[in-house]
């Protein structure tokens, strides 16, 4: 025991020694304690008093302690590195100790540091959950729920954050050498170039995969101010608004629209009678969704689009996925603008808009013209007796007379005038609380359309509040909207282009009206239709509250929840005297039955209602490379309407404008009506994926049931999957600095069409109304139910390509979609007592390409140049169709058939577009006798027309067609303009058919008659010889009308000048001084020009028209 004690002892004397003297070399300076009392002393003086007090001696340059501040210590009894410490930590000088020296050293320069913050909105409410991101590196954070935050940032000259969040402007934030900062962010209701916003769930730009068009406000603006779908058709090709040829410029009529083709045949009326109030579905029409919840197209039309911040068009599967068995034919998503806070204002729009006639489609003949016609056409030739020829010969003399003395009566003008419109909107921000917000806008529209007393006037408000408590949003949007519209008593257009110019409409001597243009003839003069209680009105009342809620409970999860109601009502009144034009025929002005029936009366009413609600709940959010967004959501909704018909007949007089004085209900009718109920429940499902920000992933699924299907299928599922890969982020490529975007994105998925009506899966009763049993009322079926119907599935399959190369921005897309299970009637035996029912069959492809070019040419502080241009092309084509679509085209050629039939019937069959033009190939008019010449199908040439020999013989579907402009700002003033083109369709010129062959040679006619038609043998003519013969097998001739041939069949190339904008905003120096915000002066130009290579007559029923307003904005 003791030599092993001993051995320890000797084993641990070395080390006790090492470590007394490691305490004497390391800790011998925390031994020192000095006591100091200095006052602004230079480093060099500080040295030296602590070499005075203790054994330690101080080696430094003189370089690095020349430009140091003075000094002051208060030591007393301290530690030797206490004092130090204390003294070195506001320099960037540093120390070290090796035995009794003293080091002095440069510190080393930091690459980071600690900044810390909060972010808030104007309102100073914080903001969680905000993107803080450096730029050109991988280092970012986000706002905890207090809107706090604190990141580590590298020291670099110039060094810049960046602040991103859905819903608010970036901000840039310049860091100098402060390390607490507070940042304000102010609201925006989107920032388009950040998100895409879906209606449901925005999806952040840089990862998305969907084909998908947005466009601001100011795009909108800058494209007309007239409403959104005329701005629109001049912005993006992919959302195809067709010309009304029929209704020109009525402010009354609602646009037609297709998103990427025709995928359904066109709806019948199941009562016979179109509705007025817009109730009901257009199998083809686009699914619009207002601030998250579904809207029609009367409503997006007749808003103010100064309440509109974006609007953004879903086109493919991975876009429109999210609305499931409602996005088949393409999505609208409409956001109005969002509350900014910060201030108090209030803002005033106002216009005055010019409407002005456009004419130019027109080539009647005049008076003289008119008169020559009719001497050739030989109406002033018998072969009967002497005074009836003198009696011919007189009223050929009188006519000519009063062309000679000047009468050519200009009818095209009489209904006219110059439509002089106005709008008003006030905006009012409520405040700048930190918890409450909102805004009030009220709008006053009156549109006047060209035609005489035909107007659309609309009365909207709307208020707009926001309550935010803690991490809880509360949101409300109530707008009510009033509309008033009426059709012009002065009657159809095309009604004025019959009237012959040698006519009069005005008695010469009192300057009244007449009464009848021809007395001969009882020809009524339109325009005294106008003066005797002629009425054609229509009006609604649209109410609709939406509420939301979004929760926060962490920066990553949001919790979001929607509850829309809408109600609607409205009316229509269309009134027609016992003296209007319509009865003015020899029947009912001898027939003493049919003159008790003059005079009618019909009444429209309708109402409808929706409810619908949804809970969302997302997750997002960053791990190093990886980025993750989720969505799940639920959904119900329910809709219905009513809209009821009555028509009476025979009136007393004119100012029994009131359906209570009717005689009788018209006859062969009576009270009418169509009612829908809808139901629906679905769930959704999305997750986006992307790794270091250049693989994409994006999966969509939606299974929606609804009541519109049969019982046996009531679910409809709806998926899609988009894959993407920005490749400008990819290191290896090397690509340079002014290719700042180069992404290539797929998508495959399914979505589904519900613009049909409820009976179709369902059975409807209807009674015996004229019978009864033992004093009961009996019911039928009214049509057979199908309760295996499903949902028409189109399937979309689309890749695209986004570059952004210096200036110059590129969106190239190719789409594929098949739409099957189409709803349309199949034969059944009628044994069932029916001839058909509705069933799902047929197949349909729709293929294309759509490509937008953007260039900016020239960009300062002072202005900028930009132009852009688009095209886009689709292609139609019906893949299969069912057994019952070939029994209707045996139908239409039964019409073809008809003798009376001067039209193109329509037709379907596989492989054929579903615009195609149906008729006769024509080899041209016979130089010797004038007959138009017919190609049989087996080769053959004959002068009978066969409508066996049909074939397609044109489209009117475009093979492509788009837009381009230029847009330019400089100190203040902009101008932008905007052309549209199509090409490479067809049209049958109708014109030419009514206007030069198949004339009426009691009405006007086209001037062409009288150098266009074959008049001698061997004369090279396009039209038939006057007379309208046709010659048979036996060389006997009889009457008959020119129908459908390939010889009106014309290319349709047009390019259409739609819009030019100008504005000027005043100096800030200016509107400071008038103690304003804000003032804009503007004027619109809609609709200047059209060339085209068909001359047609446009506007039969209402005109077009060239339209000029001017604007004044104004923010106080």
């Amino acid at each position: 025991m003791n030599k092993l004690f001993t051995l320890r002892q000797l084993t641990a004397l070395p080390l006790l020694c090492l470590l007394l003297l490691s305490g004497k070399l390391y800790g011998a300076p925390q031994q020192d304690k000095i006591t100091l009392s200095l006052k602004e002393v230079s480093l060099t003086q500080f040295f030296k008093e602590i070499e005075n007090k203790s054994t330690y001696k101080f080696f430094y340059k003189d370089s690095q302690v020349e430009n140091t501040s003075p000094v002051t210590v208060e030591a007393k009894d301290l530690f030797l590195r206490d004092v130090l410490d204390a003294v070195f930590v506001k320099t960037d000088l540093t120390y070290e100790i090796s035995g009794n020296q003293i080091v002095i050293k440069q510190k080393p320069s930091p690459t980071t540091k600690k900044i810390t913050g909060t972010v808030t909105d104007k309102g100073k409410v914080p903001i969680p959950g905000v993107g803080i991101l450096v730029p050109g590196t991988k280092k970012g954070t986000y706002t905890d729920e207090n809107g706090e935050f604190a990141l580590e940032v590298p020291l670099l000259n110039y060094n810049i954050i960046t602040f991103m969040m859905i819903g608010m402007n970036d901000f840039t934030l310049r860091l100098d050498t402060r390390t607490y900062y507070s940042v304000v962010m102010e609201e925006s209701s989107v920032n388009l170039s950040a998100v895409v916003v879906t209606g449901i769930v925005d999806k952040r730009l840089e990862s998305y995969t969907g084909a998908a068009s947005s466009i601001s406000s100011k795009e909108l603006i800058r494209a007309g101010n007239k409403n959104v779908f005329e701005s629109l058709k001049n912005i993006d090709p992919s959302i195809y608004i067709m010309d009304n040829l029929l209704s020109g410029s009525n402010p009354n009529a609602l646009p037609g629209m297709e998103i990427r083709g025709t995928s359904s045949f066109p709806e019948e009326s199941s009562i016979g009678i179109s509705l007025k109030g817009n109730y009901g579905n257009i199998p083809n029409t686009p699914l619009f969704i207002l601030d998250g919840f579904e809207t029609s197209i009367e409503r997006i039309m007749d808003m103010d689009m100064n309440r509109i911040e974006s609007v953004t068009i879903l086109k493919d599967a991975s876009a429109k996925a999210l609305y499931g068995s409602k996005a088949a034919n393409g999505v609208v998503v409409i956001e109005t603008k969002k509350l900014l806070g910060g201030q108090q204002r209030v803002t005033y729009t106002g216009s005055m808009d010019i409407s002005m006639p456009d004419l130019t489609s027109y080539n009647l003949a005049n008076a003289a013209e008119k008169l020559e016609v009719e001497r050739m056409e030989g109406v002033y030739s018998s072969p009967n007796t002497i005074e009836t020829q003198l009696e011919l010969n007189r009223l050929y003399n009188d006519r000519k007379k009063l062309i000679e003395e000047g009468l050519d009566t200009y009818w095209l003008a009489k209904p006219l005038r110059v439509g002089v419109g106005s709008k008003h909107n006030v905006n009012i921000e409520l405040g700048d609380s930190k918890s409450l917000k909102g805004i009030a806008d009220f709008t006053y529209n009156t549109i006047n359309g060209v035609m005489k007393d035909s107007y659309r006037k609309n009365i909207s408000g709307s208020v707009n509040l926001s309550y935010r408590y803690k991490n809880i949003l509360f949101r409300n949007v109530m707008t009510a909207v009033s509309n008033t519209g009426q059709e012009s008593p002065w009657g159809e257009f095309g009604v004025y282009a019959k009237m012959n110019p040698y006519w009069r409409s005005n008695d010469p001597e009192t300057g009244l009206l007449l009464r009848w243009a021809e007395p001969s003839t009882y020809t009524a003069n339109p325009m005294y239709d106008a003066t005797i209680g002629t009425m054609n009105t229509s009006s609604y009342l649209d109410f609709l509250n939406n509420f939301y809620v979004e929760f926060r409970p962490t920066q990553h999860i949001k919790v979001a929840g929607r509850l829309g109601i809408s109600a609607k009502r409205s009316t229509a009144d269309e009134f027609l005297p016992a003296n209007h034009s319509t009865f003015s025929t020899s029947s009912y002005m001898y027939n003493e039955e049919l003159k008790m029936r003059r005079g009618s009366y019909r009444l429209d009413n309708g109402k409808s209602s929706s409810f619908s609600g949804d809970v969302n709940a997302s997750y997002t959010r960053n791990f190093d490379r990886h980025f993750i967004s989720a969505n799940i959501g639920a959904f119900a909704s329910e809709s219905m309407y009513a809209a009821y018909v009555n028509i009476a007949e025979g009136f007393p007089n004119n100012q029994a404008a009131d359906i209570t004085f009717a005689r009788q209900y018209a006859e062969g009718t009576r009270p009418v009506g169509l009612s829908s109920l809808n139901r629906e429940l679905s769930f959704l499902s999305t997750a986006n994926y992307a790794y270091d920000n250049k693989y994409l992933i994006d999966a969509t699924y939606r299974i929606s049931a609804s009541s519109l299907y049969g019982k046996d299928n009531r679910w409809a599922p709806g998926w899609s999957v988009g894959i993407g890969w920005n490749i400008h982020h990819e290191d290896f490529l090397n690509l340079p600095d002014f290719v700042t975007q180069l992404k290539l994105r797929g998508s495959v998925g399914v979505t589904g069409n519900q613009n049909f009506n409820t009976s179709y899966a369902v059975g409807t009763y209807q009674y015996y109304i004229d019978y009864n049993y033992d004093g009961f009322t009996g019911s039928y079926l009214s049509n057979l139910p199908n309760p295996a119907l499903k949902w028409e599935q189109k399937k979309d399959y689309n890749i695209g390509l986004d570059a952004a190369v210096g200036g110059l921005y590129l969106r190239a897309d190719y789409y594929d979609s098949y739409t099957e299970n189409m709803v349309t009637n199949v034969s059944v035996s009628p044994s069932t007592g029916f001839n058909m029912v509705r069933d799902n069959l047929g197949l349909v492809r729709n293929r294309g390409y759509e490509l937008t070019a953007n260039y900016n040419v020239w960009q300062k502080e002072t202005g900028f140049v930009n132009i852009y241009g688009s095209i886009a092309s689709n292609i139609n084509e019906i893949v299969r169709l069912s057994e019952s679509m070939k029994t209707f085209n045996e139908l239409q050629e039964k019409e073809a058939a008809d003798k009376g039939n001067n039209k193109p019937v329509i037709m379907y069959k596989d492989g054929m577009s579903m615009s195609s033009i149906w008729a006769v190939r024509s080899l041209g008019i016979d130089p010797m006798n004038g007959q138009e010449i017919y190609l049989k199908k087996d080769g053959s040439r004959t002068y009978v027309y066969d409508p066996l020999d049909l074939e397609v013989v044109g489209d009117t579907r475009p093979k492509a067609r788009g837009h381009f402009g230029i847009t330019a700002e400089y100190k203040g003033f902009g101008f932008s303009t905007t052309f549209r083109y199509l090409f490479g369709g067809q049209m049958y010129n109708q014109t030419l058919v009514d206007r030069v062959e198949n004339i009426d040679i009691n009405n006007n006619v086209d001037k062409r008659v009288l150098s266009g038609r074959w008049q001698t043998p061997g004369q090279n003519a396009m039209f038939k010889r006057l007379g309208r013969f046709q010659y048979v097998g036996d060389n006997t001739s009889y009457q008959e009308m020119t129908r459908a041939t390939s010889r009106f069949v014309q290319d349709r190339n047009e390019l259409t000048w739609g819009t030019a904008t100008m504005y000027y905003d005043l100096p800030k120096f200016i509107t400071d001084s008038w103690r304003i915000q804000r003032m804009r002066f503007s004027v619109y130009m809609n609709d200047i020009l059209t060339i085209s290579s068909i001359d047609i007559e446009r506007g039969l029923y209402y005109p077009f028209a060239r339209t000029v307003s001017c604007s004044l904005s104004i923010t106080f």
